[in-house]
């Protein structure tokens, strides 16, 4: 993309207002202004009496005496963190490593990173451990670019500093473990102190990150406030830091507001933090009234009107909803609780999580840019159960607790106190076929099993490029997955970035081995993607219907129209239909990412058979035209020069092979591609009439049997599935569809 039709692309997706807060950060860095604001000092340069109010004690023991007799309202009194109950302990832990391991490695000097793989060295602040390469520990954070080849991801460089070993050593209190917890808490701060001074290093270069290293270590400190390792000196460590982050946010959220994400609902959140535990800092009222402001407005901006998030990210929305349940609870402390509009965002949010999450495992979709966040690691569920957040949330918006007691409870031990654990719970629910219109997402729940949809013409920055991509569970086990995002900076370099980004780690269609999308850098691609849901019904029961179209390669070269239609029928059998609308000759590639269990694949047949911890589960595809695929081929793990497949990240950082099922034809457009996903080992799906105004098939699994009318192939069809029938399993399938096996339609769609 040449520099003309970039400069016009970003000015039409970004908008003005994000170019300008841009150009002012690059304004300000070209004439020196950045250089003023953030001179290289060290920790002892901040003198208590520059920072403090007048009257506020400046030696370290008055400091102390005065902080311990200020009372400042926290997530609980200073010194007395909240005692874990007895129930809760006998749970077996979901974390892995556990929290007494976790605690081992704190001893070692070694952290875990994303909540899953320990560290084989002692921390570096400078260094990434997983390749050995290094930032820059003597240039100021705005000197440091994000990604370079010697210094790598820079993810993997801040996971260290976001302190979840802090939240860790003051659970280990709470938990009744015998650990020296103080000794190792300023064991930690005061290396981290060491190695990166004042705005110096890449661990300064994100007011994030700020906001996520200071708010596990207040935590830390408001629990380990009363150990004999926390001197006098070391509340005057606490509060330098505390003044340097609120400085760093402060004089560069511009930047993040520019960012239009959850950059800029932390940032707003670590100024109020500091605003409300620090009041003797000078600047702390206008720290917490500019945050307070920022919050609710970039809140308002962000959300949209269905309770769904622009970042396009089930981890960044789980990001977005615990930094909300903080300001709020920041906001209310200070007696200057958030605007009523504030919290309805937030219950939207939470209820849209809700809809999407599995209800055996507390699991999401890994849809959207995944890297790892969890703001407030408060209990011992995996990282991927989200049940923590959303119970939390719940409780801030309702006072009542979303699902029974559990692990994730432990979120409101910590946030509200002992008493949210009596809190009267609500009606058990499962989750519902929502639509989900604004964020264009939607959820189609059956029995045992149920998928999500992505279907959405994007008005805001998209993460991943996932057309019509469809996630199917059954039972707790994500059959067709979504895979992660692996690393924002791979060492294999940008093909894996491609991959993991792009349309080919989806469950979607690719046509002619190509992308209808160009990125121009590491998290920007133009144009954006045109989705536009055409039906979203339900009729109980056994019956959910979805119907999209997307227009991406509705263009030059391609000018292919995609059109998928997904029916959830009962006993938890799904029919997905692709029509693919063109003209001329034209190669089609189908691809189910599959979960990591053993796959057997019958190429005459056309299906593969997964075999889950449920029992085996198959996946049947074939062209309507009886068009046989010119490959059918399950793929692993492969990574060829020009051929990347199989491969998914269920934690950053990380990359597991999985079985794919891809499938690829090249023939004259239109063209209709047809999937049967169900339990057991046996699909019988078989053609009973094709012609111009419409197909009928027999389809039968799990023990049912379905008579399925489909609409023509025309691009003016007015929907796909036209309607379903039940029929007798026992019944041989036949032709003559007056015969008396076949009952009323249960499934019927207007306009036939």
């Amino acid at each position: 993309m040449n520099k003309f039709s970039l400069a016009l692309n970003v000015l039409r997706f970004l908008g003005p207002r994000v170019v300008r807060l841009r150009a002012g950060v690059h304004l300000n860095k070209a004439l020196g202004t950045s250089r003023r604001q953030f001179p290289p000092r060290s920790w002892e340069s901040i003198n208590l009496d520059q920072i403090l109010r007048p009257g506020t004690p400046t030696e370290s023991t008055p400091f102390a005496t005065f902080k311990r007799e200020q009372r400042v309202e926290s997530f609980f009194p200073l010194g007395e963190p909240p005692v874990v109950p007895e129930w809760m302990l006998k749970i077996p832990a979901q974390r892995q490593p556990t929290l007494a391991e976790r605690l081992r490695l704190i001893a070692a000097d070694r952290c875990v990173y994303f909540f899953h793989t320990s560290a084989l060295a002692s921390v570096d602040w400078n260094e990434n451990p997983f390749d050995h390469k290094h930032s820059f520990p003597d240039r100021t954070w705005f000197e440091i670019p994000d990604y370079l080849p010697e210094q790598g991801d820079m993810r993997l460089m801040w996971e260290p500093s976001r302190a979840q070993w802090a939240i860790d050593l003051a659970r280990a209190r709470s938990h009744g473990m015998e650990i020296e917890s103080g000794n190792l808490y300023w064991r930690w701060l005061e290396s981290w102190m060491a190695g990166c001074p004042p705005w110096r290093g890449f661990q300064w270069k994100c007011g994030q990150e700020s906001f996520v290293r200071l708010l596990s270590l207040v935590i830390g400190f408001w629990s380990l406030a009363d150990d004999p390792a926390t001197t006098p000196a070391r509340w005057t460590h606490l509060a330098r830091l505390a003044w340097a982050t609120g400085y760093r946010i402060d004089h560069h959220i511009t930047y993040a507001q520019s960012q239009k994400n959850n950059h800029a609902l932390c940032e707003a959140c670590g100024l109020m933090l500091v605003g409300h535990l620090f009041p003797e800092l000078r600047e702390a009222d206008h720290w917490f009234e500019r945050g307070r402001k920022i919050f609710s407005q970039e809140l308002a901006g962000q959300m949209y009107a269905d309770g769904s998030y622009l970042q396009h990210s089930l981890n960044y929305h789980r990001v977005m909803l615990q930094t909300g349940v903080i300001a709020a609870l920041v906001a209310k402390w200070h007696g200057q609780p958030l605007d009523g509009s504030t919290i309805q965002h937030i219950a939207a949010a939470e209820e849209f999580l809700f809809q999407m999450l599995d209800p055996e495992t507390g699991r999401v979709p890994l849809y959207g840019n995944n890297d790892g966040a969890w703001v407030l690691p408060l209990n011992e569920c995996d990282y991927s159960d989200f049940r923590g957040a959303v119970q939390a949330a719940h409780f801030l918006t309702n006072n009542r607790r979303r699902f029974a007691p559990g692990p994730w409870d432990e979120d409101l031990l910590w946030l509200f106190g002992p008493q949210a654990l009596d809190a009267a719970q609500q009606p058990l629910r499962k989750p519902k076929s929502t639509a989900f219109r604004d964020g264009g997402y939607f959820t189609l729940q059956g029995s045992n099993s149920w998928g999500m949809i992505r279907c959405h013409t994007y008005r805001d920055r998209p993460g991943q490029y996932d057309p019509m991509h469809f996630d199917l569970w059954h039972q707790g086990q994500n059959v067709l997955r979504d895979c992660g995002t692996y690393e924002y900076f791979p060492p294999e370099g940008r093909a894996m970035e491609d991959y993991f980004q792009l349309i080919r780690s989806h469950n979607t269609v690719e046509i002619d081995r190509d992308s209808p999308v160009e990125r121009v850098s590491r998290f920007l691609y133009f144009p954006w993607p045109r989705a536009t849901a055409r039906r979203f019904e339900t009729q109980e029961p056994g019956f959910r219907y979805f119907e999209g179209e997307s227009r991406d390669y509705d263009r030059r070269p391609w000018h292919v129209l995609h059109r998928r239609a997904i029916l959830g029928l009962d006993s938890d059998a799904w029919l997905i239909v692709d029509d693919l609308f063109g003209q001329g000759r034209h190669t089609a590639i189908l691809r189910w990412h599959l979960t990591d269990m053993p796959v057997t694949l019958d190429q005459a047949a056309h299906k593969a058979v997964l075999s889950l911890d449920s029992g085996d589960w198959t996946l049947s595809v074939c062209c309507s035209s009886g068009k046989p695929w010119d490959r059918l081929e399950i793929i692993r793990g492969r990574n060829e020069p020009g051929s990347i497949q199989g491969f998914a990240s269920p934690y950053y950082g990380e990359r597991i092979s999985i079985p794919v099922l891809e499938a690829e034809i090249t023939a004259e457009f239109p063209l209709r591609l047809l999937t049967i996903a169900a339990p057991g080992k046996t699909i019988q799906w078989q053609a009973q009439s094709v012609s111009v105004s419409g197909e009928h098939y027999e389809l039968r699994a799990n023990n049912r049997a379905w008579d399925v009318e489909l609409g023509p192939l025309e691009r003016r069809s007015e929907r796909t599935i036209v309607q379903v029938r039940t029929m007798d399993p026992d019944v041989e399938p036949s032709v003559d569809h007056s015969t008396p096996s076949v009952s009323g339609a249960v499934f019927s769609g207007s306009g036939r």
